[in-house]
């Protein structure tokens, strides 16, 4: 059993330091932006130095009132039987700006629902923990084990870099989230192997 935990424990190390120093890079020492930025419009900046969702939503809610002001223009023109050109809204203004500010939008609300899992399933893979470390020591170590297993797995799953989504990249909240819990979830990694003696040299006793 004790070469099972030992290999288990070197596993969940390995995931566990290297994620979190993925995740540390990204937050910290990964560079940032392009020498294109500054043919940009200015709204990315503002989308990407926002610290709320009202802060979008304000932006959001001038420029909608825009894009609905120039569409009722244009269907009135087309009731009176003038001509419209085409107009191509993903490359003009303002209707340029109501997408970006939409996915920008979208994009907050679906890393506030990702923050809300790894703060609820981290608070599970803890109880989990809890409970196998007791179960081990007071019931069976197997079944323990089978706990803490469960237990790590939910901690190292909702931790992981997310590997889906728009740029396959998290933003500075998701990232701050999944450090901190990282790195929280390695300590009490380590405080489990330290309980259990998973590494201690044990000396075989002398035959009497």
């Amino acid at each position: 059993m004790n070469a099972l935990q030992k290999t288990l424990a070197i596993i969940a190390l390995l995931t566990l330091v290297s994620q979190s120093i993925r995740h540390a890079y990204r937050l910290w020492l990964e560079p940032r932006g392009s020498a294109l930025d500054k043919y940009d419009q200015p709204l990315k900046d503002a989308i990407g130095n926002a610290t709320s969702l009202d802060q979008l939503l304000g932006r959001y809610d001038k420029v909608r009132k825009e894009v609905d002001e120039k569409r009722k223009e244009r269907r009135e023109a087309g009731e009176a039987g003038k001509q419209q050109p085409y107009i191509d809204e993903s490359q003009t203004e303002p209707y340029e700006s109501e997408h970006a500010l939409r996915a920008a939008i979208t994009d907050w609300e679906k890393q506030d629902a990702e923050i809300r899992e790894l703060r609820s399933y981290w608070v599970v893979g803890l109880a989990l923990l809890v409970l196998g470390i007791v179960t081990y020591r007071k019931l069976s170590r197997w079944f323990g084990l089978t706990f803490l297993i469960a237990g790590f797995s939910e901690l190292i799953y909702w931790t992981s870099p997310t590997l889906l989504g728009p740029g396959t990249r998290e933003y500075d909240r998701l990232l701050v989230n999944k450090l901190a819990f990282s790195v929280a979830s390695l300590i009490l990694l380590l405080l489990v192997i330290w309980m259990s003696g998973i590494f201690a040299n044990k000396k075989e006793q002398p035959a009497q």
